[in-house]
């Protein structure tokens, strides 16, 4: 995906925050749809631990984060939540997991980029 900006000559700021965690940006791992327990548990992706500590560096309320998440040829905007226990994941919606034919147990690529 290729970010343009409204600036002229394409240059594009950079913010603080960018110059400290500059590989936050854009994350890009492969995980198992998983599914919380009980019924109508949601169906989610964990995010590789390797990325919690800066995550927590850049913690929003609630511990969310708004971000673009992209599955296969499917982009959205949601926002990446924490478990009780401190770890991060990306929810995948009914609607998502219909059109790029995932199911639980299924091994997928999520990438994701802070907004």
């Amino acid at each position: 995906m290729q970010i343009q900006s409204a600036r002229p000559n394409n240059k594009r700021s950079t913010s603080m925050d960018e110059h400290k965690h500059p590989q936050l940006k854009h994350i890009s791992f492969t995980g198992t749809a998983q599914q919380f327990p009980g019924s109508g548990g949601w169906v989610y992706v964990a995010v590789p631990k390797k990325f919690t500590k800066e995550l927590k560096q850049r913690r929003r309320a609630w511990g969310m984060y708004p971000i673009t998440a992209h599955v296969g040829t499917t982009s959205w905007k949601t926002k990446l939540m924490m478990k009780k226990g401190g770890d991060f994941f990306v929810a995948l919606k009914a609607t998502i997991r219909n059109r790029e034919k995932i199911a639980i147990g299924d091994r997928i690529t999520v990438a994701f980029r802070l907004e």
